[in-house]
């Protein structure tokens, strides 16, 4: 099982249950993933698109009350934001298209809707989750924000693994990169585990646009 999945797999394959947050699910599958491959697994899934939700919560019913798929953003603070919406399903973001020479393929800007919002510690107070397993996150651009909405849970170092899509290109408008990402987290004592799936440049491959990253908690550094 390569790749992000499999990092993950390989730390947790042992756990009789898993607490997962999965911000950004898109139509479900990474949802679906992690209900395969962790049998004890409980997701909370979250979608703020409409249509992307309701994809999403056809290809995640078979799991019945082993996933809670709610339709919010995952971010700071809880209340109402701008989704600035795309041509391309997977675009979506809090934040503004920014540089278009690091796309696959040129997406279009269309008309923003307001969504709800919550914070991942306020998300997991109304869930009485003290502690949180993993975190996963692919909210393009937005994984910063979202971790200073973590204040809490982050000093306690509660979450013991946050899988998430970094960026080392201008992807999004006043975007953070990867480093300010690892900053962060290096800061409340989170270590790098790897970067995983390596997206380059199709044109010039020297050039690296976006990857996956883990991070994990000093309690999962024992050896």
């Amino acid at each position: 099982m390569p790749g992000l999945l499999g990092a993950q797999f390989r730390i947790f394959a042992n756990a009789p249950s898993l607490s997962v947050v999965d911000a950004g699910a898109h139509h479900g599958q990474t949802t679906a993933e992690y209900l395969r491959y962790f049998p004890g697994s409980h997701v909370i899934a979250l979608e703020p698109d409409p249509e992307n939700f309701a994809i999403a919560r056809q290809i995640l019913a078979p799991f019945g009350d082993r996933v809670e798929l709610l339709s919010c953003a995952l971010a700071e603070t809880d209340g109402s934001v701008s989704l600035r919406r795309t041509s391309h399903s997977g675009a979506h973001s809090l934040l503004e298209v920014g540089d278009m020479r690091y796309y696959d393929a040129p997406v279009e800007a269309l008309a923003p809707i307001e969504v709800q919002a919550v914070s991942l510690d306020s998300l997991c107070a109304a869930h009485r989750l003290d502690r949180l397993d993993i975190l996963k996150m692919d909210i393009q651009g937005a994984e910063l924000l979202a971790l200073r909405g973590a204040s809490s849970l982050l000093a306690r170092q509660a979450i013991g693994l946050i899988a998430l899509e970094v960026l080392f290109q201008p992807l999004y408008r006043n975007q953070p990169t990867f480093w300010d990402i690892a900053d962060h987290l290096r800061s409340r004592g989170y270590a790098l585990q790897g970067i995983h799936d390596q997206r380059h440049h199709a044109v010039n491959h020297a050039v690296l646009r976006w990857a996956d990253a883990v991070f994990v908690a000093p309690r999962l550094l024992a050896l």
